[in-house]
């Protein structure tokens, strides 16, 4: 049996507010929208190629279900701020530094978190890769042994990104108290609504977050 995903995020960062950016830092827990403008929205991320719209549905449904996602690299402010907009919390939502995997598993847990997603940009913000940090496990006789991370997506030389989580999605599922099929469908959902956004011409990002709320208020219907 595995410990849940949903986790607390980093105390360090969790007391300071989640640091996200939108050209440069800022608090999540003194954001006000008549000081800090809002950054680009995950639509406008999509839209830019930084990600794609199936990744998108996924990082969705984490941050809605309180799932901490990190992001890493050398520009992950935009990122985490697209996602961010998406969280039931903000505070699960951090950045940090790393170029790979194996550099924000160097770092202690203060400062990356112990499960969820770790999301991979480069120096444009684009995501490179992403991993699912998994609990350990816990066999029957009641040892824990650790799991490695997982591979979410990584991009390929052409620029296109590999998706491979439907390898862990029992796990997933299982953290969410959901089944395979249902969670799989929800992602399905999510990113056919986003690329829908994604193909009409720019907006207004204020309209484009309401229509992302709406979505989720009534249910994964637009009305």
């Amino acid at each position: 049996m595995s410990e849940s995903y949903l986790s607390e995020s980093p105390r360090s960062v969790r007391n300071s507010g989640a640091l996200i950016a939108a050209g440069r830092s800022r608090l999540v827990s003194g954001y006000s929208p008549d000081v800090t403008p809002p950054g680009p929205t995950i639509v406008d991320l999509i839209r830019r190629r930084q990600l794609d719209a199936q990744l998108a549905g996924l990082l969705w449904l984490l941050a809605e279900t309180r799932v901490p996602i990190h992001v890493a690299g050398a520009a992950p402010g935009e990122l985490a701020g697209g996602i961010c907009d998406l969280a039931a919390d903000p505070a699960t939502v951090t950045n940090g530094r790393g170029d790979a995997i194996e550099d924000v598993l160097r770092q202690p847990v203060p400062l990356r978190p112990a499960t969820g997603a770790i999301v991979i940009v480069d120096a444009d913000g684009a995501v490179s890769a992403a991993h699912l940090l998994r609990p350990p496990l816990r066999d029957g006789a009641g040892h824990v042994r650790p799991q490695g991370p997982a591979v979410l997506v990584a991009r390929l030389g052409d620029g296109r990104l590999e998706h491979f989580a439907w390898g862990v999605m029992p796990e997933l599922a299982s953290g969410m108290d959901r089944k395979a099929g249902d969670v799989e469908a929800d992602i399905a959902e999510r990113a056919s609504f986003l690329a829908g956004l994604t193909a009409t011409a720019p907006g207004d990002p204020t309209a484009v977050r309401n229509a992302l709320r709406a979505w989720r208020r009534n249910g994964g219907r637009v009305t």
